[in-house]
């Protein structure tokens, strides 16, 4: 089995504050997707267990943190199952840990030099496992060229927490390219810190990326999990993901158009809600519905409080169901001017048009930057927000013109 990036008492800080009930699960759904991860592990009769990185999500962890983890290798060593970890940038071994004594099965992989541990059966060696783990939070070396394979018994499998080749949004920790990991004679490449699943590679090495095993943000939409890999010696792996999340993270976008009323509204709402539980197999969900479209009814759904009490309305009927759903919804819905035909006049709002036109060409991007820089340089939220794109600043500026529109339009018709 190979997962990664458990993030064992990840705080959910935005999440926790807005809804606490929410909070409250998502700090405990990731000790119990680890559970899963166990149970999975246990009912598999797997070999072996690799946790390439970031059992924990800081270096300074709790106490409870720690005693969660012990308590699922506790369980793997029942049943007779080894444990591989190595640490990562979130949990760094100059961290600190607990005086807590780990059972046999554990094998941690030292941050000053590449070790290997073998994995064995009926006396056999089916594999050596190789790894290192981060000795500090900011590793900017390379270490996959310390790897190197040492015997020919059973397949060689690499464990790193790794940028492998340059993946945006993630921090270039340990970075290499996928021509470093072919150098090592490495079968297998266990990878973490990705957190999105993605076969890298899938043979002579396969390199892999199995996600995280439970997703914390809404950039970590659906499923999450591990992957089950059986290794051939004539032909490539089977690597089979297992989903082991509790609390998925959806989002989807509603028409609304064709509403006539919040009547109308609600039951829509409620139908895609109960289509997006059905979809994540008895799990409670996390569900982003943006609601779109031009339509008549625009004026009540932009009235202050109404969506807040639309939200509150759909939110109750979901209470008490054997599976939890969290909404949120976001408004992007518009009158029904034609914006073609508002730009062909000659008045004030035709001017308005003009200079978003102007805008959505470049005219104005860069003073638009400018004006939003304390926004992403200065606020004491910022470590929360991403660079805006292209493409993000065009639809904020879209999404402008069309507020301005709904005021000014309608006053005039």
């Amino acid at each position: 089995m190979h997962c990664a990036d458990l993030h064992i008492d990840s705080p959910f800080k935005g999440l926790s504050a807005s809804h606490p009930a929410l909070g409250a699960k998502l700090r405990n759904a990731a000790f119990r997707a680890f559970q899963n991860i166990v149970q999975l592990a246990v009912r598999e009769e797997v070999d072996a267990v690799i946790v390439a990185g970031d059992v924990y999500d800081g270096a300074d962890k709790s106490l409870q943190a720690q005693l969660k983890f012990r308590r699922g290798l506790e369980q793997l060593d029942a049943a007779g199952i080894p444990v591989f970890v190595a640490h990562g940038n979130h949990d760094p071994l100059d961290g600190w840990s607990a005086s807590l004594k780990f059972p046999g099965n554990a094998h941690i992989f030292s941050g000053k030099r590449v070790e290997s541990f073998p994995v064995e059966r009926g006396g056999k060696t089916l594999a050596q496992v190789y790894g290192i783990s981060f000795p500090r939070r900011d590793v900017r070396e390379n270490l996959a060229r310390l790897f190197k394979k040492e015997t020919r018994d059973g397949f060689a499998v690499g464990v790193l927490h790794a940028n492998v080749g340059g993946k945006p949004g993630h921090e270039a920790y340990a970075p290499c390219s996928v021509e470093d990991l072919e150098t090592g004679g490495m079968d297998y490449w266990a990878l973490g810190h990705v957190h999105a699943r993605e076969i890298v590679r899938d043979d002579a090495p396969a390199v892999v990326y199995p996600g995280n095993i439970q997703a914390r943000k809404w950039t970590e939409e659906g499923e999450k999990g591990c992957c089950l890999v059986t290794l051939y010696r004539d032909g490539p792996p089977d690597i089979r993901f297992v989903p082991t999340d509790v609390v998925r993270y959806c989002s989807d976008r509603l028409d609304v158009s064709s509403c006539a009323s919040l009547d109308d509204v609600m039951r829509s709402v409620r139908s895609r809600c109960e289509a997006t539980l059905s979809r994540t197999g008895g799990r409670d969900a996390v569900f982003r519905l943006s609601l779109t479209g031009r339509t008549a009814i625009n004026h009540e759904l932009q009235r202050a409080g109404v969506v807040e009490d639309l939200l509150a309305e759909i939110q109750s009927f979901f209470e008490g169901q054997e599976s939890a759903l969290w909404l949120e919804l976001l408004l992007e819905t518009r009158g029904t001017y034609d914006v073609d035909a508002l730009r062909q006049g000659k008045d004030f709002i035709a001017d308005l048009i003009a200079i978003y036109d102007q805008a959505a060409r470049g005219t104005y991007r860069e003073e638009i930057r400018e004006t939003l820089k304390p926004l992403f340089q200065d606020w004491q939220g910022k470590k929360y927000l991403e660079p805006l794109s292209d493409g993000q600043l065009t639809q904020i500026l879209e999404q402008a013109r069309d507020i301005a529109l709904d005021g000014l339009a309608d006053e005039t018709r």
